[in-house]
């Protein structure tokens, strides 16, 4: 009825943004109102590419009372971060387009774009994604991240400051200039906040946990610890990590997004 997986609806009600009741079996319930809520959720996830700590404020919901409640990031996930918007407000008056041009060419709301210049918006990983595409950049780029030429190198990690909640994305290469091997950290619960495309091709290899990723809508794979996944990145694909621990994702593109 709303267009999501079981497990993104656990993941909704961990974090407080859905309420169920229980049958005497155990099963879960949902009434008509919390139906018409999940849509407003998915909405807010999909169209306006807010992450659930956003989604929470506004909706004013706290997480209810004795329901699990999402685990803090550990200190290495709490690393600071940068403000994106000033780069991307700049990138904006570079290409002379406006607030709404933008969201247009991007595919999200005038309002996303505003919070997340302003500093006041938690942009997802899809939503960052898609509008660095519609600037003609990457998202390494607007940081000022860009690599030199290939060397050798000795396990150097470069932390991308995102504000991005529950999702941290280590840059392995340092130098590589087609290839980027990443390694993304994910909260339980968290993933890109909607799905996206660009050029190239994907491998992501599951280091520990477990990811969850459709492609185009209508295929959903879920990846353990273990193996891996390849797939052309011209499909529209969303991720997320839908089980009780903290998944690490080994995660290749070509060309550089990030």
């Amino acid at each position: 009825m709303v267009g999501i997986s079981p497990s993104t609806l656990r993941a909704w009600e961990r974090y407080g943004l859905l309420r169920s009741s229980r049958t005497p079996a155990g099963w879960r319930r949902y009434d008509a109102g919390e139906v018409t809520r999940a849509r407003e959720v998915h909405r807010l996830r999909e169209v306006e590419g807010l992450a659930v700590h956003a989604i929470g404020r506004k909706l004013r919901d706290a997480p209810p009372r004795g329901r699990l409640r999402p685990r803090p990031p550990t200190a290495r996930s709490a690393a600071p971060t940068i403000n994106i918007g000033t780069p991307l407000h700049q990138k904006r008056l570079e290409r002379r387009l406006s607030m709404r041009a933008l969201a247009a060419l991007a595919g999200v709301s005038a309002s996303l774009v505003s919070g997340v210049e302003r500093g006041v918006v938690q942009p997802s990983v899809a939503s960052l994604q898609k509008l660095s595409a519609a600037l003609g950049t990457t998202v390494g780029a607007l940081l000022g991240t860009t690599p030199p030429a290939c060397r050798p190198i000795g396990g150097e990690v470069t932390l991308l400051h995102l504000p991005i909640p529950g999702v941290r994305i280590e840059d392995l290469s340092g130098t590589a200039q087609l290839l980027e091997p990443q390694r993304f950290i994910i909260e339980p619960g968290f993933g890109s906040g909607g799905e996206y495309a660009h050029e190239g091709e994907e491998f992501l290899f599951v280091i520990d946990g477990m990811l969850s990723i459709t492609l185009d809508g209508r295929e959903q794979f879920d990846v353990f610890a273990g193996t891996s996944l390849c797939f052309e990145s011209t499909r529209r694909h969303r991720w997320w990590n839908p089980g009780p621990m903290v998944t690490r994702v080994l995660w290749i593109n070509t060309p550089r997004t990030f």
